[in-house]
């Protein structure tokens, strides 16, 4: 029988408020995980993020976000490799089993995607030897087409497949966002396809119309907008990822409200649309 479904705190979730705060706001609504972004780790230092890991009890589920290689060239290019080799050694510090990796939009010079995954390749050639030193899994994370240009060349889970198939899983594999993929009609075979690739998985809903200028920060509550997220979660778990599930969303209007009212608010909608109807699916199976 597979475990139940658990609940990952994403920090993007409660970007306005500090580290701290956040995390035990997250001890006091009975969270266990938490998937941590690199800058507020720096902003207090690893030994008081370990400290404060240690004091609430949360477990690091991913440390978020390196990347944004595919359109970069010299300098910056390099910069930006050295950064997704600190970031390892910084998530081996807290204990993160992945690091999300985004590949980085189209070069102006080349929009070739094939093209660019083909570089994107050539560069986690590079990195995966650190991962696999660090410990750490290289997670490349497709996101929606709406953002092929700017954020990400890779925006399906077959893609991104393809792109990390001649890694070792052990150190690198992909992470699924329910809202940047549920729109692929070939969603379930791709999340088979991937079964010990899937390194984490990340949900939050999607509704119309997207904010202006960014719009990113559309993302909502668990049952606030259109995803069947249970059906969506539920395919994830057959292809054998049973590890916590991160709330990770973006959006103004929620970073307004308190703190506890953002924590508590995720973690009944995730109860209810997600952790319940996924834990009722697999009870009828067994």
């Amino acid at each position: 029988m597979r475990n139940n479904v658990e609940l990952s705190l994403n920090q993007a979730t409660t970007r306005p408020y500090p580290l701290i705060e956040t995390a035990e706001a997250a001890m006091r609504a009975g969270i266990r995980h938490i998937g941590l972004w690199i800058e507020p780790v720096e902003e207090i230092g690893l030994a008081r993020t370990r400290r404060l890991l240690s004091d609430t009890g949360l477990s690091v589920s991913s440390v978020c976000r390196v990347g944004f290689l595919a359109d970069k060239e010299g300098a910056e290019l390099r910069a930006a490799m050295d950064g997704v080799k600190r970031a390892l050694e910084l998530s081996s510090e807290v204990g993160s089993p992945m690091l999300t990796l985004i590949a980085g939009g189209l070069p102006l010079h080349d929009p070739s995607i094939r093209s660019a995954e083909n570089r994107l390749r050539g560069l986690l050639e590079e990195l995966e030897p650190h991962a696999r030193a660090a410990g750490v899994r290289l997670a490349l994370e497709p996101l929606h087409p709406l953002f092929v240009q700017s954020r990400s060349v890779v925006t399906t889970i077959s893609q991104a497949l393809r792109v990390v198939e001649d890694f070792p899983v052990e150190s690198v594999g992909v992470l699924i966002d329910a809202y940047a993929t549920f729109w692929d009609p070939n969603f379930d075979d791709d999340v088979l396809a991937a079964g010990n690739r899937i390194a984490g998985y990340q949900v939050s809903d999607f509704t119309l119309p997207l904010p202006v200028p960014e719009n990113m920060n559309g993302r909502l509550f668990p049952g606030d907008g259109s995803l069947d997220l249970g059906a969506l979660t539920s395919s994830v778990r057959r292809a054998g990822y049973a590890g916590p599930i991160e709330v990770e969303i973006f959006n103004e209007d929620i970073w307004r409200l308190p703190l506890q009212t953002i924590v508590d608010r995720t973690v009944d909608s995730f109860s209810r649309h997600v952790a319940e109807p996924v834990n009722a699916r697999e009870r009828q199976t067994v």
